[in-house]
């Protein structure tokens, strides 16, 4: 990229910037980055995101571990349940009433339990895995994305900086052409209508060099918004415009894989082809073993309940195999097959896009880098012009009005410097997140 010449070379010796009259803490650009990586919202919520899914990994493994539990009951068999049985004292034909049981029982058991088989969470312990890749690659997109936005941010500083240092210059230039004019007009060589003309737009430039130094204010109050710095603290910028005047990128050198999204996606394949994978298994039966071990209780009086205690015992294996449960597991696994069959076509899709992202952000980046290159050329041609004009208002031979024509032409030039410069600086940035060559970290 061809250099920028005498128009930046003022402003590579900016080290500090103000805000509202007052200095802060000064940053360069990857200070701010690592900054928001700490503390900006969308990062902190993708961090805790991370987080959340390696204790859903711990969740899973869970599920294989041994469970024990411990339940109890309490019978008060307020009226007991009356049976009829043969009369075994005399006819056998004839049916007595008896009552079975005890007005109080209680029970006491324990269990453990174990999972031999069990498709559903095996499976799930490899899904969990995916999911939490799906997490790392969620924080990598979010983490990207925060260092586009406070790039941008901190460019849009820089140039809001070189704008001030240009309208400054021009409020120099028109002030030094305002006194010699009121000085010729104090000598009588001037007229008033000159004096007013060339006051009338030192007016202006003085409003826009406060409107800039407002602007200035805000573009410091985006850029600590997205670093997740509180508005109010100071801060100021260490780097200028010049630091970032690299070569242009090599827009074939790229991967779809250092898309985060492209990633993302294939994990999401991934899912969905363990979800498939999790409904066909279900007709596999699941296996569990046992071992429980307890006390039943019996007596009239509650007092005297727990008094006497008959132990029970149990060790064994539990089979459920779903031979059949309807059609709906059929079609549930049907609809799963689509579902991940789009996601193979977004897959596809997305590196298609990918492609026509990197070749437009490359389109907008040359073309953009060309205008700049013509407009400082412009900017340079333009204040040669205004030189020479103010030269011969002063010798007398160009009017005040040939110097505000050539005023408003170096005003414009400035001004569509300052356009291509932002435009340039922030297609950069698109261009290489396009192409994957931000990274999170």
């Amino acid at each position: 990229m061809v250099c920028l010449t005498a128009v930046l070379t003022t402003v590579a010796g900016n080290t500090h910037a103000q805000q509202g009259g007052a200095t802060g803490p000064a940053y360069t650009l990857e200070e701010c980055v690592q900054y928001a990586l700490r503390n900006q919202n969308n990062v902190v919520n993708a961090r805790l995101s991370r987080q959340m899914s390696t204790e859903k990994i711990r969740e899973t493994r869970g599920y294989l571990l041994p469970h024990a539990n411990i339940t109890g009951n309490f019978t008060d068999n307020l009226k007991l349940q009356t049976s009829l049985i043969p009369d075994f004292t005399g006819d056998p034909n004839n049916k007595v009433p008896v009552q079975f049981g005890t007005k109080f029982s209680s029970a006491i058991t324990g269990e453990v339990t174990q999972t031999l088989i069990n498709s559903d969470y095996f499976l799930g312990l490899k899904a969990a895995r995916v999911y939490d890749e799906l997490a790392v690659r969620d924080y990598e997109r979010a983490a990207i994305d925060t260092r586009v936005q406070v790039s941008v941010a901190y460019f849009n500083v820089l140039v809001s900086q070189e704008s001030i240092r240009l309208v400054e210059t021009n409020l120099a230039q028109f002030g030094k052409t305002l006194k010699d004019t009121r000085a010729r007009y104090d000598e009588g060589v001037a007229e008033r209508i000159d004096v007013d003309r060339i006051q009338t737009s030192y007016n202006s430039v003085e409003a826009q060099r406060a409107n800039l130094q407002r602007q200035l204010d805000y573009t410091y109050d985006v850029l600590k918004f997205q670093m997740g710095m509180p508005i109010d603290s100071p801060v100021a910028v260490k780097e200028n415009i010049r630091s970032f005047t690299d070569d242009m990128p090599d827009s074939l050198n790229y991967r779809f894989l250092d898309r985060p999204e492209y990633a993302m996606q294939r994990v999401q394949v991934e899912l969905d082809r363990l979800s498939l994978k999790s409904k066909r298994l279900q007709i596999i039966p699941t296996l569990n073993a046992f071992v429980n071990y307890g006390f039943n209780y019996f007596s009239e009086n509650f007092g005297d309940l727990y008094k006497t205690g008959f132990g029970t015992s149990a060790l064994g294996v539990r089979l459920t195999w779903p031979i059949f449960s309807g059609t709906e597991r059929i079609y549930a696994a049907r609809q799963l097959a689509l579902t991940l069959q789009q996601s193979e076509n977004n897959l596809q899709y997305l590196g298609q896009q990918i492609q026509l992202e990197v070749r437009e952000g490359w389109t907008s980046y040359r073309n953009n880098l060309n205008s700049l290159n013509t407009q400082e050329k412009n900017m340079a041609l333009t204040q040669g012009i205004y030189d020479r004009v103010v030269l011969k208002y002063e010798e007398g031979v160009a009017t005040s009005l040939d110097v505000l024509s050539a005023d408003s032409e170096l005003k414009t030039a400035q001004n569509d410097y300052i356009n291509a410069l932002i435009n340039t600086l922030i297609s950069k940035v698109k261009l290489d997140q396009a192409m994957g060559k931000i990274k999170a970290e």
